[in-house]
This record gives structure tokens, sequence and C-alpha cells, in this order.
């Protein structure tokens, strides 16, 4: 099982576990008062409900360091640039370093784009229904990309401002 299966599997359980323990001491409370709910509320928040959130949200980032980190030739990427979303494949990996070429990306020709006035001239309001289908292009652009530590992702870019992630999801920003 990969690390990050085993991370999602933790949080799933002390979610669970959170929401147990916030039925039992707060919803099953008889006393259907604002004070008493609040009271109830503060009391389960400093017994559990504080520690078990920052231990979710520290797997959850660990997780998504794990997913970022498990990358492998053959995987579906996507280079995240300022808005737009350029969909790859990992064609090389190295201890500290991944390459990936731009797949041929095909917008769905039932999108069509719904424009309203505003902004500078009009805003595109639909461009989040996009969807697309993807291709391997063995002439498509190669990107090498570096592991951050820091950012606990793949990046490119002196200034790391264009990351890597999992999974292909082109995009493209009419709006910008």
């Amino acid at each position: 099982m990969k690390r990050s299966e085993e991370l999602r599997e933790q949080i799933k359980d002390l979610q669970a576990l959170k929401d147990k323990k916030y039925y039992e001491m707060v919803t099953s409370r008889v006393d259907p008062t604002m004070e008493s709910w609040q009271a109830a509320w503060n009391e389960y928040y400093e017994k559990c409900g504080r520690q078990l959130s920052e231990t979710i949200r520290q797997l959850e980032h660990e997780m998504l360091v794990e997913i970022n980190r498990e990358l492998d030739v053959g995987d579906g990427a996507t280079l995240c640039l300022y808005s737009d979303r350029y969909a790859c494949t990992v064609i090389a990996k190295t201890a500290k370093t991944i390459t990936v070429q731009r797949d041929k990306a095909t917008r769905d020709p039932n999108f069509k784009p719904k424009w309203e006035a505003g902004g500078f001239s009009a805003i595109c309001v639909n461009q989040e229904e996009q969807s697309w289908t993807y291709e391997r292009d063995p002439n498509g652009e190669i990107t090498k990309c570096y592991w951050s530590e820091k950012l606990g992702r793949y990046t490119t870019g002196g200034d790391q401002s264009i990351k890597v992630s999992p999974g292909r999801h082109e995009f493209y920003d009419y709006n910008f």
C-alpha cells in the first residue's frame, strides 16, 4: 500500500472519531439553549476538537506531499501556471526530478463559453464547466521539474512559480 493511501485511511479514521466525539459531546446534549450549546462546543473543542483538527490538517498536508512524491513514469500530471493548466505525462524520473511532456488536450466541442458584460469587457461565467480529453503527444513540449522540499511538490522556473500536480487537468482561463 502506498504511503498516501495509508495516510488517507488515517485521516478517514480520525475524521470518524472527530465526528463521533462531536456528536457525543455537542449534538446529543438534551438542553437545546444557545448557552448550553456554546458551553458544550467549547468543552468539545478544548478537550479534543482542536487537537483532532490540527492532526487531520497535518496528515492531509503530509498526504498531499506523498501523492506528489509518488508521481512516476507514465503517470498523468498537470503543469499549473498562473491560472492556466497544461496536461502532461511523466516521461522520466530521478531522485529529485521528473521530466514531463505536454499531452494533446482536446476541449469538449459541446462546451461553449458564456459571456456576460463586466470586467474590462466581458467575463466568461461558465469556464469551470470545461471538459477535456487527453492523448499522449510524442512531439509535445518537454519540461524538467525539480522537487521542492519547501513546497512538498515538483516545480519549475527559477522562482518555483510553475508547480506540478498529479493527474491531467487541462484548463484555459478565459478571464485572464
